[in-house]
């Protein structure tokens, strides 16, 4: 009786242990893809913000007025692909060249060469070498547009290099969700090994599948959740200690950003756990008496 007890005392404290386990494997690893998933919002800001900063300058005509300027402005504003549109008049022009440029250039040639122009700043999910393309056909067929110029290598640079790096994340984020799973799925199984034998004395006194299941899916959720609670506040405290070595970072480190991805973290984790708990209770569950000592 003795024995029967130590034995079982040892089972328990394994299985603790077993699912001690389980829980830190689901939340380092959860903790690790909601830093994926943080550095891929954090390029995505990134990008968005140097996209919509992008400007697209149209010259306009030397017989257009401000009056058709100003219409050309409105007429546009409510297009879908614009963020904004300003009117620089050649004298602003000329200034802010004459800056960069650190000569009085106007005073030398006696007259000023440039001309009224019109900035335009785009929507990020319309700064794309495709649609930047439609843009300047529908731009040059207007009556006061001269002609257009914009930065055609840098939006195919960004345009380029954000899809490798949108690539990459996913890669890594699937990589990541994989080695989870098997981590987690083996951590379950070697779980429920050390109870296999009252499994299969549940099933033998005439218990049902889902009866049987029903407590395990129960832990395999209670360890889900608490796996990726974990990793939630593991983030949490990432979060903190970057916003509080560089607070700029706090602009696009929200709390609400930190909010979806421990929603997410937590769903995650629960549905690994209950899928691995679901296929590890089946699997012992149609092992016979003798195949459950070799096993």
């Amino acid at each position: 009786m003795a024995k029967a007890q130590g034995e079982e005392a040892f089972n328990k404290r394994r299985v603790r242990f077993s699912y001690a386990g389980v829980v830190l494997s689901i939340g380092l690893v959860l903790f690790l893809t909601g830093i994926m998933a943080t550095l891929a919002y954090q390029s995505r800001v990134l990008t968005d913000d140097l996209k919509e900063n992008f400007t697209f300058t149209l010259f306009l005509k030397s017989d257009a007025t401000q009056e058709k300027a100003d219409a050309f402005i409105k007429d546009w504003s409510d297009e879908p692909e614009i963020r904004s549109l300003r009117f620089v008049g050649k004298e602003e022009a000329a200034e802010q060249f004459q800056k960069d440029l650190g000569e009085e250039f106007v005073d030398f040639l006696g007259f000023n060469p440039l001309s009224d122009a019109i900035d335009v700043k785009l929507k990020a999910d319309f700064v794309s070498p495709d649609q930047l393309a439609k843009l300047q056909e529908r731009f040059l067929k207007a009556s006061i547009v001269e002609n257009l110029v914009y930065d055609r290598d840098l939006v195919s640079v960004i345009h380029q290099n954000v899809g490798k790096i949108n690539s990459a994340m996913l890669a890594a984020v699937a990589i990541l969700l994989l080695v989870s799973l098997m981590l987690i799925n083996n951590a379950l199984r070697l779980a429920i090994y050390a109870r296999r034998f009252t499994l299969k004395t549940m099933q033998l006194v005439g218990a049902t599948k889902s009866f049987i299941h029903k407590p395990f899916l129960k832990e395999g959720l209670i360890l889900g959740a608490l796996g990726g609670l974990t990793a939630a506040l593991l983030l949490a405290g990432t979060y903190a200690m970057l916003i509080g070595e560089w607070p700029r970072l706090g602009t696009s480190l929200t709390w609400s950003l930190w909010g979806a991805l421990a929603a997410a973290q937590i769903l995650i984790g629960i549905a690994l756990t209950t899928v691995s708990t679901a296929l590890a209770v089946r699997r012992y569950l149609a092992l016979n008496t003798n195949q459950l000592y070799e096993r």
